[in-house]
C-alpha cells in the first residue's frame, strides 16, 4: 500500500460534491477555502467549479499524475458516480467525505475546521480495489463496476430463466429474479441485502448472489477468485433483462437477440484513501455504520439465567 501525504508541496486535490444537498455544497466550499489556505491546490469537478469560484476540470480529465486524490463530499452514491466518471486509466485515489445517510465507503465525517485539519494531517494509506467489466455478446460498452453488476428481470412479476457458468463450467440453471456479481467493495451493499457474505477488501474475490431464486433452483451464493469468467445465459427470449452498473446506469438487454452476458475482473481498478491499515479501517467502519451491534450494544455483565 502507498502512503500519501496531502500536505506535500505542489500536491493537487480534486473536489466533487453532491449537488442536490446544500450541506454537501457548503462543506465543499469550506473545504476548498481550507485547502487554499494550506497552499494545497484544489481542482473542483466542472459542475461545481462556478459555485466555488475556481477553474474546474471534467472528472474524466483528472488523472492521478495531475490530481493524485479527489475528495468526494456526499454519500456512497456520490462516490460511485465519481468512480464511474474518472478516467479508465490511472484514476486518482478517492477520499470519501460523508454527508449521506450511511456513507460506508467514506473515510471521514467532516463538518468542522478541526476535522479538516485531521483530514489533511492524517497518514493516508491507499487501498486498492478491483472493479468488474461487463460484455454483452462480446460487445464492451459498459462502465466498470466498483460495487456490483446486477442482471435482473425487466418485469418484476416474471422471473428470468438463466444458466450461470464459471470458466465454461455450468454452476446453476433455474429461475431467479436476478443475479448480483459483486466485488469485495460491493459485498457491503446490495449483495449483503440479498444474502451474500461480507468480504474483506484485501481479498481479491468476486461473489455471485442470486436475487429471489425459485425454491427448486439450486443457486446459492458463491465466492470465486477474481480471475474467474462468469457467463449468464438468458433462456427466455420473450423476457428482457436489465443490466445495472453500481445502481448508476441501467441497460435493457433484448433477450431475443442477446444470449450471453459475460462478467470478469476489469483491467481498471480504483483506490480509496484510508487513515490506517485497511483491515482495521474496514472493521471499524463495519461496526460504526453497518453491523447492528454498533447501535444495539449488549449489556455489560450479561449472564444467562441459572
Amino acid at each position: 500500500m502507498r502512503l500519501l501525504d496531502l500536505q506535500t508541496n505542489g500536491l493537487a486535490i480534486g473536489l466533487a460534491s453532491r449537488l442536490d444537498s446544500a450541506k454537501a455544497i457548503n462543506i465543499t466550499k469550506d473545504l476548498s477555502n481550507f485547502l487554499l489556505e494550506k497552499k494545497i491546490k484544489a481542482f473542483p469537478e466542472s459542475r461545481i467549479a462556478n459555485i466555488l469560484g475556481l477553474p474546474g476540470k471534467s472528472l474524466h480529465e483528472m488523472t492521478a499524475d495531475q490530481v493524485p486524490a479527489i475528495a468526494c463530499v456526499g454519500g456512497d452514491g456520490t462516490i460511485l458516480r465519481v468512480a464511474q466518471k474518472l478516467p479508465f486509466k490511472n484514476p486518482p485515489a478517492i477520499l470519501g467525505v460523508n454527508v449521506g445517510a450511511v456513507g460506508f465507503l467514506a473515510e471521514f465525517d467532516v463538518n468542522t475546521r478541526e476535522s479538516f485539519n485531521h483530514l489533511v494531517s492524517a497518514n493516508l494509506i491507499e487501498e486498492r480495489c478491483i472493479r468488474l467489466s461487463c460484455h454483452v455478446d462480446a460487445q464492451d460498452h459498459f462502465p466498470p463496476a466498483l460495487n456490483e453488476i446486477l442482471v435482473i428481470t425487466s418485469r418484476p412479476s416474471k422471473a428470468l430463466s438463466i444458466t450461470v457458468s464459471v470458466d465454461k463450467q455450468v454452476f446453476s440453471t433455474g429461475y431467479v429474479d436476478g443475479v448480483i456479481v459483486s466485488t469485495p467493495t460491493g459485498s457491503t451493499a446490495y449483495s449483503l441485502s440479498a444474502g451474500g457474505a461480507l468480504v474483506a477488501p484485501e481479498l481479491e474475490a468476486v461473489q455471485l448472489v442470486p436475487v429471489s431464486p425459485f425454491v427448486r433452483t439450486g443457486f446459492k451464493p458463491l465466492l470465486l477468485p477474481s480471475s474467474s469468467t462468469i457467463e449468464i445465459e438468458l433462456l427466455r427470449p420473450k423476457l428482457n433483462a436489465i443490466v445495472a452498473i453500481d445502481g448508476q446506469n441501467e441497460y435493457t438487454i433484448n433477450s431475443a437477440v442477446t444470449k450471453r452476458i459475460t462478467i470478469r475482473k476489469s483491467p481498471s481498478g480504483i483506490s480509496f484513501l484510508r487513515t490506517q491499515a485497511s483491515k482495521t479501517s474496514f472493521f471499524s467502519r463495519l461496526n460504526k455504520k453497518l453491523l447492528p451491534g454498533a447501535k444495539f450494544p449488549l449489556p455489560k455483565h450479561d449472564q444467562p439465567e441459572e
